[in-house]
């Protein structure tokens, strides 16, 4: 019986997926409230990672030694920074995240008040190299790759760029006690990237995804992003879920993203960020702060 009733409950949903139409406007000016908080908006962010590397060595072992498979290499390593946004590009001007590290593994690398100028120094610097000293900064603690922008994934919706997208309804679901409407997208050009940072290579890649809107107004609670690169016989599939929560600034800002990459299948890179205590700062110099 109990089995039947929950036939009959996804039935209906289905139905409703299928009927449901996205708001184009109501969710691009939900994407343009949140690029209007942006400027001189500060966090902290922690990041929390996990790389799994495979033995490809040939061993002799012996015994029930033999029978075991070799158990993968696990490193974790936990990153807390200062977090800002940037807009760069005159002709196309594009955002980006800069981040300012304050903490490897429980261990002060600089002085959080230190930390915080350098990343508004940052933050104001038309120059690109800021950007990438402050991510090459992640690869010399020892991380293995760090993909970066996807808390800026709403702005892919905004005025003049959700025209590019196609939109397929997917689900009606609950995300907590929350009715929600699911779309897959996928952008008609390849305008729409994320930032993938492996050593000293950074590369941006064409993506498409799902994303969960609340049916009461539209607003966007989970965007996952996809993206999928094959490179000879290797395919690198990643992926970033990004959860957003209400703000006091008025618009939603991310609460946390879930990084994960895989190659040929095999998981091999997850990375947890999460952010907290969202400031807005002046442009004088004793970085004044305002609630």
């Amino acid at each position: 019986m109990l089995e039947l009733r929950a036939m009959l409950f996804l039935v209906p949903m289905a139905i409703l997926a299928q009927d449901a139409q996205i708001d184009r406007a109501r969710l691009a000016s939900q994407a343009q409230s949140f690029a209007e908080q942006l400027p001189n908006l500060i966090c902290t962010e922690i990041l929390k990672q996990k790389s799994i590397s495979y033995s490809t060595r040939m061993r002799i072992r012996l015994g029930e030694a033999a029978l075991r498979p070799v158990a993968p290499k696990i490193k974790t390593r936990e990153i807390r920074s200062d977090l800002g946004y940037s807009l760069r590009g005159k002709e196309s001007p594009v955002w980006f995240e800069l981040r300012k590290v304050i903490e490897v593994d429980g261990k002060v690398v600089t002085a959080a008040k230190k930390a915080r100028e350098r990343l508004r120094m940052g933050l104001q610097s038309e120059d690109d190299n800021t950007r990438l000293k402050m991510l090459e900064e992640f690869n010399r603690y020892g991380l293995d790759g760090i993909a970066t922008d996807y808390g800026l994934s709403l702005l892919l919706f905004r005025f003049g760029e959700i025209d590019k997208m196609n939109f397929e309804a997917k689900a009606v679901e609950f995300l907590g006690a929350d009715q929600v409407s699911v779309f897959s997208f996928s952008r008609t050009d390849k305008g729409a990237a994320v930032t993938v940072f492996d050593g000293t290579q950074v590369t941006r890649q064409p993506l498409n995804g799902i994303i969960w809107l609340r049916q009461s107004d539209m607003k966007p609670l989970r965007i996952k992003v996809i993206s999928v690169t094959i490179e000879g016989h290797t395919q690198l599939l990643d992926e970033g879920t990004i959860e957003y929560a209400a703000s006091k600034f008025g618009s939603v800002l991310p609460a946390s993203v879930s990084y994960s990459r895989k190659v040929n299948g095999t998981l091999i890179l997850e990375t947890q960020y999460t952010y907290k205590d969202f400031l807005k700062f002046g442009a004088d110099a004793e970085l004044k702060f305002t609630p």
